[in-house]
């Protein structure tokens, strides 16, 4: 029974009190099992005493540590999970980071009146037998994926196979992790370095003469017309529309090709082959599932006996240390990054049909003002058919 499976995701069950999120949440669980899903179940109130109640109850205590127990649900879902999670926690903040930056993520509003809620809460927890509802502690949920009458006739069954049923037909997808609004700002201020990368020079003298060049993630074009200056042949892409009109800007009179795009679209934007995939800084900004698309195009376009070049952040980079935790290898420190295993990104270019020819991990290699990355560089080719 298990059509439509998911192999991660997070079901956040939210509610204000006594609205019955965990009787919910197990049954659930219990749904998901019932599909052979890796399943996780989690409960605000568990949560609060297993952190020790570190955290108080007013409204600040109680926002930091949703987002808490929201990072927790992203580490483990990462990991091949399928995360439920009953707990208040609705902030606006809070409804927005978990769309930007948790794949297959589905919030549920259990709406019950507060009467009905009194009601049960009195014979169960009391909570507002002594004390006044605390409704405005919270933000009303707007951004919720589905809202479900928990109360009358309806059964916690007939609510938990609504919610299963929704998440089984959410498109499988992958979270923004807030990217494109970072990158719009950042290429709007027009600050990043104009001279050509360290990459890109230690590149330029591996090319045979006039070779063709896709630049993928080509940022504000400065490669790209180091490269088309040297006199090769260079289509670039950028999935930030605004990196890419910048760039049309500044190489008005040049004849390379920009175009703005997602890693997605590559064949129908670039539908030719090249010699060259020229990649730098770009698949630590991607999510993995971006990164594994990205092989796979590059892949397809190359010519055989074509090299394809990568430089990105290892996860022994310092960086790889800082910041919210997204998953074992991605952080938000400033914007996203992922850092890249580097045993892991040999593997996955051997399974994509790639041969190695060079790969290298050490910092030095791309110094700029107080940042001296741990960077892996990787030289691999589409190997010539027999």
């Amino acid at each position: 029974m298990n059509i439509n499976k998911k192999e991660q995701g997070v079901i956040w069950i939210k509610g204000f009190s006594a609205s019955g999120k965990t009787t919910v949440a197990r049954k659930v669980e219990h749904l998901l099992r019932m599909q052979e899903c890796n399943v996780i179940s989690l409960d605000g109130d568990d949560l609060r005493s297993i952190f020790g109640n570190e955290w108080g109850y007013d409204k600040s205590s109680r926002s930091e540590l949703a987002h808490v127990y929201f990072r927790l649900c992203s580490h483990l879902s990462s990991q091949g999970y399928i995360v439920v999670i009953s707990a208040v926690a609705m902030f606006d903040f809070l409804e927005k980071w978990v769309i930007e930056n948790i794949d297959n993520s589905l919030q549920v509003f259990l709406n019950v009146p507060i009467e009905e809620r009194k009601s049960r809460d009195a014979k169960t927890k009391k909570i507002y037998i002594n004390k006044e509802v605390n409704d405005h502690d919270y933000d009303i949920p707007k951004l919720s994926d589905l809202v479900v009458d928990n109360f009358g006739g309806v059964t916690p069954a007939n609510v938990a196979e609504q919610i299963v049923s929704k998440f089984n037909q959410l498109e499988t997808g992958v979270a923004d992790r807030s990217r494109a609004s970072h990158w719009k700002n950042y290429y709007s201020k027009d600050t990043a370095p104009v001279y050509p990368s360290s990459f890109a020079e230690h590149v330029i003298n591996q090319l045979k003469p006039r070779s063709h060049i896709l630049e993928i993630g080509c940022g504000n074009g400065r490669d790209a017309a180091f490269f088309s200056s040297n006199e090769h042949y260079v289509d670039a892409i950028d999935r930030s529309e605004t990196a890419i009109e910048l760039c049309k800007q500044k190489y008005s009179n040049t004849n390379l090709n920009y175009n703005a795009g997602e890693i997605s679209q590559l064949d129908e934007i670039c539908n030719k082959n090249y010699d060259v995939i020229y990649s730098r800084f770009v698949i630590h900004a991607m999510p993995l599932q971006e990164e594994l698309i990205l092989l796979q195009k590059a892949f397809k376009v190359l010519n055989e006996g074509g090299f394809i070049f990568i430089e990105c952040r290892s996860i022994n980079d310092p960086l790889s240390r800082k910041g919210e935790v997204i998953s074992p290898t991605e952080r938000l420190f400033g914007h996203y990054r992922r850092f890249i295993i580097p045993e892991e990104l040999h593997d996955r270019l051997i399974d994509n049909g790639y041969e190695i020819i060079s790969m290298t991990e050490t910092s030095g290699l791309s110094v700029h003002d107080e940042d001296d990355p741990v960077l892996i560089r990787v030289i691999a080719s589409k190997k010539v058919k027999m």
